[in-house]
Protein backbone atom coordinates (compact mmCIF):
# COMPACT_ATOMS: atom_id res chain seq x y z
CA UNK A 1 0.00 0.00 0.00
CA UNK A 2 1.32 3.82 -0.64
CA UNK A 3 1.14 5.51 2.06
CA UNK A 4 3.26 8.58 1.33
CA UNK A 5 2.83 11.62 -0.40
CA UNK A 6 1.86 11.92 -3.60
CA UNK A 7 5.01 11.50 -5.90
CA UNK A 8 6.82 14.77 -7.15
CA UNK A 9 5.97 13.21 -10.76
CA UNK A 10 2.22 12.42 -10.08
CA UNK A 11 1.30 16.31 -8.54
CA UNK A 12 -0.78 18.79 -10.51
CA UNK A 13 0.56 21.92 -10.06
CA UNK A 14 -2.24 23.82 -11.08
CA UNK A 15 -4.50 22.15 -8.61
CA UNK A 16 -1.58 23.16 -5.63
CA UNK A 17 -1.85 26.74 -6.33
CA UNK A 18 -5.19 27.06 -6.84
CA UNK A 19 -5.55 25.13 -3.24
CA UNK A 20 -3.07 27.44 -2.07
CA UNK A 21 -4.96 30.71 -4.06
CA UNK A 22 -7.65 29.38 -2.03
CA UNK A 23 -6.99 28.61 1.32
CA UNK A 24 -5.04 32.06 1.62
CA UNK A 25 -8.41 33.26 0.19
CA UNK A 26 -10.71 31.70 2.82
CA UNK A 27 -9.15 34.63 5.08
CA UNK A 28 -10.81 37.61 3.37
CA UNK A 29 -13.99 37.02 4.26
CA UNK A 30 -12.96 34.98 8.07
CA UNK A 31 -10.89 37.92 8.69
CA UNK A 32 -14.41 39.82 9.62
CA UNK A 33 -15.74 37.31 12.31
CA UNK A 34 -12.41 36.85 13.82
CA UNK A 35 -11.91 40.27 14.08
CA UNK A 36 -15.57 41.09 15.58
CA UNK A 37 -19.20 40.22 15.38
CA UNK A 38 -20.39 38.87 12.41
CA UNK A 39 -22.75 41.30 12.76
CA UNK A 40 -20.49 44.15 11.57
CA UNK A 41 -19.87 41.98 8.14
CA UNK A 42 -23.62 41.22 8.14
CA UNK A 43 -24.49 44.80 8.51
CA UNK A 44 -21.45 46.95 8.09
CA UNK A 45 -23.42 50.34 8.31
CA UNK A 46 -23.60 49.78 12.24
CA UNK A 47 -19.89 50.64 12.17
CA UNK A 48 -19.89 53.21 9.30
CA UNK A 49 -18.55 56.04 12.03
CA UNK A 50 -15.32 53.84 12.44
CA UNK A 51 -11.70 54.23 11.38
CA UNK A 52 -10.56 51.90 8.71
CA UNK A 53 -13.10 52.74 6.15
CA UNK A 54 -15.53 49.97 6.89
CA UNK A 55 -18.57 50.46 4.85
CA UNK A 56 -16.30 51.05 1.28
CA UNK A 57 -14.17 48.35 2.71
CA UNK A 58 -17.19 46.08 2.62
CA UNK A 59 -18.46 47.37 -0.55
CA UNK A 60 -14.80 45.81 -2.34
CA UNK A 61 -14.65 42.46 -0.44
CA UNK A 62 -18.28 41.82 -0.67
CA UNK A 63 -18.50 42.45 -4.37
CA UNK A 64 -15.26 40.54 -5.54
CA UNK A 65 -14.72 37.79 -3.07
CA UNK A 66 -18.32 36.81 -1.38
CA UNK A 67 -18.49 33.17 -1.30
CA UNK A 68 -16.10 32.67 -4.19
CA UNK A 69 -12.68 31.72 -2.48
CA UNK A 70 -15.09 28.77 -0.49
CA UNK A 71 -16.13 27.81 -3.66
CA UNK A 72 -13.00 27.57 -5.03
CA UNK A 73 -11.79 25.82 -1.86
CA UNK A 74 -14.77 23.56 -2.38
CA UNK A 75 -14.35 22.69 -5.85
CA UNK A 76 -10.25 21.74 -5.62
CA UNK A 77 -11.19 19.64 -2.18
CA UNK A 78 -13.46 17.59 -4.78
CA UNK A 79 -11.02 17.38 -7.27
CA UNK A 80 -8.20 16.07 -5.08
CA UNK A 81 -10.37 13.92 -3.60
CA UNK A 82 -11.42 12.31 -6.89
CA UNK A 83 -7.98 11.99 -7.60
CA UNK A 84 -7.04 10.41 -4.10
CA UNK A 85 -9.71 7.55 -4.59
CA UNK A 86 -8.79 7.40 -8.12
CA UNK A 87 -4.85 6.58 -6.83
CA UNK A 88 -6.29 4.12 -3.97
CA UNK A 89 -8.21 1.84 -6.63
CA UNK A 90 -5.25 2.14 -8.78
CA UNK A 91 -2.98 0.84 -6.43
CA UNK A 92 -4.89 -1.08 -4.00
CA UNK A 93 -8.20 -3.00 -3.68
CA UNK A 94 -11.02 -1.22 -3.77
CA UNK A 95 -12.09 -2.23 -0.10
CA UNK A 96 -8.85 -0.82 1.09
CA UNK A 97 -9.60 1.79 -1.47
CA UNK A 98 -12.86 2.53 0.69
CA UNK A 99 -11.50 2.30 4.67
CA UNK A 100 -8.77 4.80 3.85
CA UNK A 101 -11.10 7.34 2.30
CA UNK A 102 -13.56 6.78 4.60
CA UNK A 103 -10.59 7.04 7.80
CA UNK A 104 -9.53 10.09 6.02
CA UNK A 105 -12.62 11.73 5.53
CA UNK A 106 -13.59 10.99 10.12
CA UNK A 107 -9.88 12.67 10.83
CA UNK A 108 -10.86 15.92 9.03
CA UNK A 109 -13.97 15.49 10.26
CA UNK A 110 -11.99 15.46 14.11
CA UNK A 111 -10.04 18.11 12.81
CA UNK A 112 -12.72 20.24 12.48
CA UNK A 113 -14.16 19.65 16.00
CA UNK A 114 -10.64 20.62 17.41
CA UNK A 115 -10.83 24.15 14.88
CA UNK A 116 -13.91 24.75 16.41
CA UNK A 117 -14.01 24.03 19.77
CA UNK A 118 -10.05 24.12 20.59
CA UNK A 119 -8.23 26.81 18.44
CA UNK A 120 -12.01 28.25 19.30
CA UNK A 121 -13.09 29.23 14.97
CA UNK A 122 -16.65 28.60 15.45
CA UNK A 123 -17.32 29.17 11.47
CA UNK A 124 -14.75 26.36 10.78
CA UNK A 125 -15.59 24.13 7.41
CA UNK A 126 -13.66 21.14 7.87
CA UNK A 127 -16.15 19.31 10.04
CA UNK A 128 -18.81 20.25 7.32
CA UNK A 129 -15.95 19.34 4.55
CA UNK A 130 -15.70 16.17 6.23
CA UNK A 131 -19.05 15.00 6.86
CA UNK A 132 -19.62 16.04 2.82
CA UNK A 133 -16.65 13.70 1.87
CA UNK A 134 -18.61 10.61 3.42
CA UNK A 135 -20.94 10.99 0.15
CA UNK A 136 -18.25 10.98 -1.91
CA UNK A 137 -16.66 7.64 -2.29
CA UNK A 138 -20.13 6.19 -3.84
CA UNK A 139 -20.51 8.97 -6.48
CA UNK A 140 -17.16 8.77 -7.69
CA UNK A 141 -17.90 6.49 -10.44
CA UNK A 142 -21.77 7.76 -11.32
CA UNK A 143 -22.02 9.55 -15.00
CA UNK A 144 -21.18 13.00 -15.00
CA UNK A 145 -25.30 13.78 -15.92
CA UNK A 146 -26.39 12.21 -12.46
CA UNK A 147 -23.76 14.17 -10.63
CA UNK A 148 -24.89 16.96 -12.06
CA UNK A 149 -28.78 16.05 -11.71
CA UNK A 150 -27.44 15.57 -7.73
CA UNK A 151 -25.95 19.33 -8.30
CA UNK A 152 -28.67 20.75 -8.92
CA UNK A 153 -30.62 18.74 -6.57
CA UNK A 154 -28.24 19.95 -3.66
CA UNK A 155 -28.84 23.70 -4.54
CA UNK A 156 -32.42 24.14 -5.20
CA UNK A 157 -33.28 23.14 -1.40
CA UNK A 158 -31.62 26.33 -0.18
CA UNK A 159 -33.04 28.47 -2.95
CA UNK A 160 -36.86 26.75 -1.87
CA UNK A 161 -35.91 28.10 1.59
CA UNK A 162 -35.46 30.92 1.27
CA UNK A 163 -38.38 31.37 -1.35
CA UNK A 164 -40.29 30.06 1.72
CA UNK A 165 -38.27 32.89 4.27
CA UNK A 166 -39.23 35.66 1.96
CA UNK A 167 -42.97 34.51 2.13
CA UNK A 168 -42.74 34.51 5.49
CA UNK A 169 -41.09 37.50 6.39
CA UNK A 170 -43.28 39.49 4.43
CA UNK A 171 -46.51 38.58 6.13
CA UNK A 172 -45.01 39.29 9.76
CA UNK A 173 -44.00 42.80 7.71
CA UNK A 174 -47.65 43.36 6.61
CA UNK A 175 -49.12 42.04 9.74
CA UNK A 176 -46.88 44.65 11.70
CA UNK A 177 -48.18 47.22 9.76
CA UNK A 178 -51.82 46.18 9.99
CA UNK A 179 -51.69 45.13 13.31
CA UNK A 180 -49.03 46.95 15.15
CA UNK A 181 -49.50 45.46 18.88
CA UNK A 182 -49.42 41.59 17.56
CA UNK A 183 -47.21 38.42 18.18
CA UNK A 184 -46.48 38.92 14.48
CA UNK A 185 -45.54 42.30 15.09
CA UNK A 186 -43.20 41.85 17.61
CA UNK A 187 -41.48 39.03 15.51
CA UNK A 188 -40.96 41.34 12.58
CA UNK A 189 -39.28 43.88 14.92
CA UNK A 190 -36.75 41.14 15.89
CA UNK A 191 -35.95 40.61 12.45
CA UNK A 192 -35.46 44.03 11.48
CA UNK A 193 -33.10 44.18 14.72
CA UNK A 194 -31.03 40.80 13.80
CA UNK A 195 -30.57 42.40 9.99
CA UNK A 196 -29.82 46.07 11.45
CA UNK A 197 -27.55 45.20 14.93
CA UNK A 198 -26.05 47.64 16.92
CA UNK A 199 -22.94 47.79 18.38
CA UNK A 200 -24.69 49.29 21.71
CA UNK A 201 -27.64 46.13 22.00
CA UNK A 202 -26.73 44.38 25.45
CA UNK A 203 -25.98 40.95 24.34
CA UNK A 204 -23.58 42.19 21.62
CA UNK A 205 -22.09 44.71 24.05
CA UNK A 206 -20.99 41.74 26.53
CA UNK A 207 -19.71 39.70 23.64
CA UNK A 208 -17.37 42.51 22.77
CA UNK A 209 -16.07 43.06 25.95
CA UNK A 210 -15.73 39.26 26.42
CA UNK A 211 -13.65 38.77 23.19
CA UNK A 212 -11.28 41.58 24.34
CA UNK A 213 -10.91 40.95 27.87
CA UNK A 214 -11.83 37.57 28.83
CA UNK A 215 -9.37 35.10 29.76
CA UNK A 216 -8.73 31.80 27.99
CA UNK A 217 -11.97 29.92 29.83
CA UNK A 218 -14.34 32.82 29.33
CA UNK A 219 -13.74 32.83 25.32
CA UNK A 220 -13.34 29.32 24.99
CA UNK A 221 -17.35 28.90 26.70
CA UNK A 222 -18.49 31.91 24.59
CA UNK A 223 -17.12 30.36 21.41
CA UNK A 224 -18.06 26.94 21.98
CA UNK A 225 -21.60 28.06 22.18
CA UNK A 226 -21.35 29.74 19.13
CA UNK A 227 -19.47 26.68 17.34
CA UNK A 228 -22.60 24.20 19.04
CA UNK A 229 -25.12 26.86 17.24
CA UNK A 230 -22.83 26.86 13.65
CA UNK A 231 -21.50 23.33 14.09
CA UNK A 232 -25.35 22.03 14.00
CA UNK A 233 -27.92 24.42 12.78
CA UNK A 234 -26.39 26.16 10.68
CA UNK A 235 -24.44 22.91 9.21
CA UNK A 236 -27.22 21.14 8.17
CA UNK A 237 -29.60 23.82 6.95
CA UNK A 238 -26.65 25.63 5.17
CA UNK A 239 -23.54 24.67 4.53
CA UNK A 240 -23.33 20.82 4.10
CA UNK A 241 -25.45 20.96 0.57
CA UNK A 242 -23.43 24.00 -0.11
CA UNK A 243 -19.92 21.92 0.33
CA UNK A 244 -21.50 19.07 -1.05
CA UNK A 245 -22.58 20.15 -4.55
CA UNK A 246 -19.06 22.35 -5.20
CA UNK A 247 -17.08 19.15 -4.14
CA UNK A 248 -19.32 16.97 -6.59
CA UNK A 249 -18.77 19.80 -9.14
CA UNK A 250 -14.94 19.95 -8.38
CA UNK A 251 -15.23 16.21 -9.19
CA UNK A 252 -17.07 16.92 -12.50
CA UNK A 253 -14.17 19.09 -13.66
CA UNK A 254 -11.27 16.96 -12.65
CA UNK A 255 -12.93 14.01 -14.69
CA UNK A 256 -13.03 16.83 -17.72
CA UNK A 257 -9.39 17.17 -17.47
CA UNK A 258 -9.71 20.98 -17.40
CA UNK A 259 -7.66 21.25 -13.74
CA UNK A 260 -5.52 18.08 -14.99
CA UNK A 261 -4.23 18.48 -18.10
CA UNK A 262 -2.66 21.52 -20.28
CA UNK A 263 -5.01 23.16 -22.79
CA UNK A 264 -4.71 26.23 -24.78
CA UNK A 265 -4.46 29.41 -22.47
CA UNK A 266 -7.49 30.91 -24.78
CA UNK A 267 -9.57 28.49 -23.16
CA UNK A 268 -8.84 29.70 -19.32
CA UNK A 269 -9.48 33.52 -20.73
CA UNK A 270 -12.85 31.98 -21.93
CA UNK A 271 -13.65 30.59 -18.27
CA UNK A 272 -12.33 33.19 -16.84
CA UNK A 273 -14.28 36.12 -18.70
CA UNK A 274 -17.68 33.60 -18.98
CA UNK A 275 -17.29 33.55 -15.14
CA UNK A 276 -17.07 37.30 -14.04
CA UNK A 277 -19.37 37.84 -16.82
CA UNK A 278 -22.30 36.43 -15.19
CA UNK A 279 -20.75 36.33 -11.26
CA UNK A 280 -20.22 40.42 -11.39
CA UNK A 281 -22.99 42.18 -12.46
CA UNK A 282 -24.46 39.73 -10.01
CA UNK A 283 -22.59 40.68 -7.24
CA UNK A 284 -22.94 44.55 -8.01
CA UNK A 285 -26.26 43.76 -8.25
CA UNK A 286 -26.80 42.37 -5.08
CA UNK A 287 -24.32 44.84 -3.21
CA UNK A 288 -25.98 48.01 -4.26
CA UNK A 289 -29.56 46.53 -3.31
CA UNK A 290 -28.80 45.02 0.14
CA UNK A 291 -27.28 49.06 0.68
CA UNK A 292 -29.99 50.52 -0.69
CA UNK A 293 -32.41 48.55 1.29
CA UNK A 294 -30.55 49.72 4.69
CA UNK A 295 -30.20 46.18 4.45
CA UNK A 296 -33.96 45.18 4.85
CA UNK A 297 -34.72 41.66 5.70
CA UNK A 298 -36.69 40.60 3.00
CA UNK A 299 -34.34 42.21 0.43
CA UNK A 300 -31.50 40.57 1.70
CA UNK A 301 -33.10 36.85 1.32
CA UNK A 302 -34.04 37.68 -2.19
CA UNK A 303 -30.80 38.75 -2.97
CA UNK A 304 -29.85 35.39 -1.76
CA UNK A 305 -31.97 33.79 -4.46
CA UNK A 306 -28.84 34.40 -6.93
CA UNK A 307 -26.19 33.50 -4.04
CA UNK A 308 -25.09 30.44 -5.79
CA UNK A 309 -25.13 31.48 -9.07
CA UNK A 310 -22.82 34.22 -8.30
CA UNK A 311 -20.80 32.44 -6.16
CA UNK A 312 -20.12 29.53 -8.46
CA UNK A 313 -19.55 31.90 -11.30
CA UNK A 314 -17.34 34.11 -9.36
CA UNK A 315 -15.16 31.21 -8.43
CA UNK A 316 -15.64 29.94 -11.65
CA UNK A 317 -13.69 33.08 -13.19
CA UNK A 318 -11.04 32.77 -10.13
CA UNK A 319 -10.20 29.74 -11.41
CA UNK A 320 -9.38 30.40 -15.32
CA UNK A 321 -7.64 33.18 -14.43
CA UNK A 322 -5.41 30.46 -11.86
CA UNK A 323 -5.10 27.95 -14.66
CA UNK A 324 -4.54 31.13 -16.87
CA UNK A 325 -1.50 31.70 -14.68
CA UNK A 326 -0.22 28.42 -13.87
CA UNK A 327 0.20 27.49 -17.89
CA UNK A 328 2.02 30.68 -18.61
CA UNK A 329 5.68 30.95 -19.01
CA UNK A 330 6.59 33.74 -16.54
CA UNK A 331 5.39 34.10 -12.55
CA UNK A 332 7.84 30.68 -11.51
CA UNK A 333 8.69 32.05 -8.39
CA UNK A 334 5.12 33.00 -7.40
CA UNK A 335 3.86 29.46 -8.72
CA UNK A 336 6.29 27.64 -6.38
CA UNK A 337 5.29 29.81 -3.41
CA UNK A 338 1.73 29.05 -3.98
CA UNK A 339 2.10 25.76 -4.92
CA UNK A 340 3.71 25.37 -1.31
CA UNK A 341 1.01 26.94 1.03
CA UNK A 342 -1.49 24.46 -1.13
CA UNK A 343 0.39 21.88 -0.34
CA UNK A 344 0.38 22.76 3.15
CA UNK A 345 -3.23 23.94 2.86
CA UNK A 346 -4.57 21.88 6.15
CA UNK A 347 -1.79 23.73 8.24
CA UNK A 348 -2.31 27.07 6.89
CA UNK A 349 -5.90 26.94 7.37
CA UNK A 350 -5.56 25.62 10.90
CA UNK A 351 -2.63 28.13 11.75
CA UNK A 352 -5.30 31.24 10.73
CA UNK A 353 -7.68 29.92 13.61
CA UNK A 354 -4.40 29.45 15.96
CA UNK A 355 -3.03 33.18 14.67
CA UNK A 356 -6.45 35.59 14.64
CA UNK A 357 -6.82 33.91 17.86
CA UNK A 358 -3.84 35.17 19.57
CA UNK A 359 -4.06 39.00 17.56
CA UNK A 360 -7.76 39.23 17.86
CA UNK A 361 -8.59 37.56 21.45
CA UNK A 362 -8.55 38.88 25.23
CA UNK A 363 -5.66 36.10 25.92
CA UNK A 364 -3.28 37.76 23.37
CA UNK A 365 -3.41 41.09 21.86
CA UNK A 366 -6.98 41.68 22.43
CA UNK A 367 -7.69 43.89 19.04
CA UNK A 368 -11.16 42.04 19.05
CA UNK A 369 -13.65 44.52 17.60
CA UNK A 370 -10.90 47.27 17.52
CA UNK A 371 -9.97 46.73 14.05
CA UNK A 372 -12.12 47.43 11.06
CA UNK A 373 -12.41 47.78 7.50
CA UNK A 374 -9.40 48.29 5.31
CA UNK A 375 -6.94 48.00 8.70
CA UNK A 376 -8.26 43.81 8.63
CA UNK A 377 -5.94 43.74 5.66
CA UNK A 378 -3.23 44.56 7.02
CA UNK A 379 -3.53 41.76 9.22
CA UNK A 380 -4.21 39.40 6.35
CA UNK A 381 -1.18 40.35 4.32
CA UNK A 382 1.08 39.73 7.41
CA UNK A 383 -0.65 36.18 7.99
CA UNK A 384 -0.25 35.72 4.04
CA UNK A 385 3.17 36.66 4.01
CA UNK A 386 4.14 34.65 7.16
CA UNK A 387 2.29 31.57 5.54
CA UNK A 388 3.62 31.50 2.33
CA UNK A 389 6.99 31.51 3.86
CA UNK A 390 6.62 29.32 6.49
CA UNK A 391 5.39 27.06 3.79
CA UNK A 392 8.25 27.10 1.47
CA UNK A 393 10.71 27.00 3.96
CA UNK A 394 9.20 23.45 5.71
CA UNK A 395 8.74 21.84 2.44
CA UNK A 396 12.58 22.51 1.64
CA UNK A 397 13.10 20.14 4.91
CA UNK A 398 9.71 18.10 4.47
CA UNK A 399 8.04 16.40 2.09
CA UNK A 400 4.35 17.53 3.48
CA UNK A 401 3.43 19.70 6.04
CA UNK A 402 2.60 18.63 10.39
CA UNK A 403 -0.77 18.65 10.40
CA UNK A 404 -0.45 17.12 7.06
CA UNK A 405 1.47 14.17 8.54
CA UNK A 406 -0.75 13.85 11.58
CA UNK A 407 -3.68 13.28 8.97
CA UNK A 408 -1.47 10.90 6.50
CA UNK A 409 -0.53 8.88 9.93
CA UNK A 410 -4.15 8.48 11.40
CA UNK A 411 -5.72 7.74 7.72
CA UNK A 412 -3.18 4.56 7.27
CA UNK A 413 -3.27 3.80 11.59
CA UNK A 414 0.51 4.27 11.54
CA UNK A 415 2.98 6.69 12.26
CA UNK A 416 4.50 7.93 9.12
CA UNK A 417 8.20 8.55 9.05
CA UNK A 418 11.45 6.75 7.82
CA UNK A 419 12.01 7.83 4.38
CA UNK A 420 9.19 9.18 3.08
CA UNK A 421 7.72 11.31 5.59
CA UNK A 422 7.95 14.57 8.12
CA UNK A 423 10.68 13.36 10.20
CA UNK A 424 12.65 12.49 7.38
CA UNK A 425 14.46 15.83 5.38
CA UNK A 426 13.57 16.16 1.32
CA UNK A 427 17.09 15.29 -0.22
CA UNK A 428 19.20 18.16 -0.98
CA UNK A 429 19.06 17.45 -4.65
CA UNK A 430 15.08 17.24 -4.41
CA UNK A 431 13.04 19.86 -4.45
CA UNK A 432 8.84 20.20 -3.52
CA UNK A 433 7.82 21.49 -7.11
Amino acid sequence: MNTGPVPQQERVQALDVARGIAVLGVLLMNIWAFAGPQAFFDYPLAIADRAGAPVATWVVIHTLFEGSQRTLLSLIFGAGALLFMTRQEKDDSSGAARGNWYRRTFVLIAFGLVNAYIFMWPADILFVYGLAGLCLFPLRKLRTPVLLAIVLGALTVPAVLRGLEIGHLRELEAASIQQPGSAAAAEWAKELGKARPSPADDDMATDIRTMQTGGFTDIFIRQAKVSIILQTIVAVKWWFLDALAMMILGMVLCRSGILTRPAPRSRYAAMSVAGFAIGLPLAIWQTSTLLASDFHPVTVEITKLTYDVRRLAMALGYLGLILWFCHSAGGVAIRRALAAAGRMALTNYLAQSILCALIFYGFGLGLYGKVTGYQLYFVVLGIWTLELAWSGWWLQRYQIGPFEWVWRSLTYRRRLGAKQELLHPVPEQGGTL
